[in-house]
This record gives C-alpha cells, sequence and structure tokens, in this order.
C-alpha cells in the first residue's frame, strides 16, 4: 500500500447532532444580531486623502512575551484622527525595533520624518 491510498481510506469528518444544533443556533443568532453597515462606517477608508499628511508613529511594546511592532498614522491636523496597524512581532526586542524603524521610514509619506504630532496639539485638560 502506497501513501496516498493510506491517506485516501481516511474516514470521512462527522459531527455529532448535539454540536451540530447548537452550531445552527450559533449561526442563527449571528445572522439575526449582525447588520449591514452604511457607507458613512466606510468613509475612513474611501477618504483617504488624509493619509497623506500623517505622521507616522511606531509604538514597540511587550505582549505575551513576544514583542510586537504597530505602526499608527496620526493626522498632523488633527491627532485624534489616527489608524493604528499591527505590522510584526518578533522575540528579541533590539530587532523588533529595528523592524519597527525600517518599517516606519518606509511607511511614511514624509521619508525626512519632518511630519510631526505632539502632545500639545490634542489640547488635554489636566483638570
Amino acid at each position: 500500500m502506497n501513501l496516498y491510498s493510506t491517506i485516501m481510506k481516511k474516514a470521512p469528518f462527522t459531527i455529532d447532532n448535539a454540536t451540530y444544533a447548537q452550531l445552527l443556533k450559533g449561526l442563527n443568532e449571528m445572522f439575526l444580531s449582525e447588520k449591514k453597515g452604511n457607507s458613512n462606517d466606510f468613509r475612513l477608508y474611501f477618504d483617504d486623502l488624509w493619509l497623506s499628511d500623517t505622521a507616522v508613529i511606531d509604538d514597540v511594546h511587550k505582549s505575551k512575551g513576544e514583542w510586537v511592532v504597530d505602526l499608527v498614522f496620526a493626522s498632523i491636523h488633527n491627532p485624534l484622527k489616527f489608524i493604528r496597524r499591527f505590522i510584526v512581532s518578533h522575540p528579541c526586542p533590539k530587532r523588533a525595533a529595528q523592524k519597527a524603524h525600517f518599517m516606519r521610514r518606509l511607511a511614511a509619506k514624509d521619508q525626512r520624518g519632518t511630519l510631526e504630532v505632539t502632545i500639545e496639539q490634542l489640547n488635554l485638560c489636566q483638570n
């Protein structure tokens, strides 16, 4: 008997009735609770002209035993308008910081890095 015939003789997948009923119940509940989004919900993705004036901020932090690299694209005109994207995770903090630096430079529209967002632009009240 060759390897192909032993693979093909595996029993077909089966599921018991209780699990199947629970699966159908979950799908039915999801169908009743989910709704279509309006075009306003996706305006952020379609109206992407504001991304041309964004500062790219790299965020390296430890999560679940690995160093995670996120890039934050923040508008220089309104810093509260931003997108945060996961890039990569790495076990070594030095390599993660290196990847964050290169990815930030690659993603930035302004390669020199002169576009910046400061904490003063947020107009935070310390009260």
